[in-house]
């Protein structure tokens, strides 16, 4: 470095000042240039770090968190399979619309079978639920004790889901038969997009 090139002509004023005061002036420019480098370099610089570091932390804890997740995901694939596997079963016992006439047939054939007098079906409206339909069925019955026990065995024994509630007996004066109304419903499978 050349000394005639670097000019101090600013220090100038400085020269005829006593001893103590340069040494505070230039204490206060030690203390201006510490202060300049702290405010504007190593504090922004240290705020970056802790916000890389806060960064750093939530995307280990959301490692630790997939981490769990792909342990548990074997597990939860099985449970997954073995749902889907059931549901497949309660499909199948699920009429769709094309087979709820068949299924009502069949009731009525079992009755008729067990040797009660159906007086009354009727189909009443579908009472939609989630993924099902709740099908409706007033039925007006007539036959003894065992007849009625062999109707209601019978459609226990239905491969589709078929509950029969409601049931109000009440004895016929003539003959001593019984008289039974109550609701058969049925569930039938609600297809997408219908």
């Amino acid at each position: 470095m050349n000394a005639d090139a670097l000019n101090l002509d600013f220090l100038r004023p400085l020269l005829p000042l006593p001893l103590w005061q340069k040494l505070v002036a230039l204490t206060v420019i030690i203390m201006v240039i510490i202060a300049g480098y702290f405010f504007l370099g190593w504090m922004p610089i240290q705020q970056d770090i802790e916000s890389q570091q806060a960064q750093v932390e939530q995307q280990r804890i959301i490692l630790k968190k997939n981490q769990r997740l792909a342990q548990d995901l074997p597990r939860k694939r099985a449970e997954f399979a073995a749902l889907e596997k059931q549901l497949k079963v309660a499909l199948n016992m699920l009429p769709k619309k094309s087979q709820i006439p068949d299924l009502l047939e069949s009731v009525t054939w079992a009755g008729k079978d067990s040797g009660l007098e159906v007086s009354v079906f009727k189909p009443r409206g579908e009472n939609p639920k989630q993924i099902y339909a709740e099908v409706p069925v007033d039925i007006t019955v007539k036959g003894t004790y065992r007849q009625l026990l062999t109707f209601l065995k019978r459609v226990g024994e239905m491969p589709r889901i078929v509950a029969i509630k409601n049931l109000n007996i009440t004895q016929n004066s003539v003959g001593g038969d019984l008289l039974v109304t109550g609701n058969v419903i049925t569930y039938r499978f609600i297809e997408k997009g219908k």
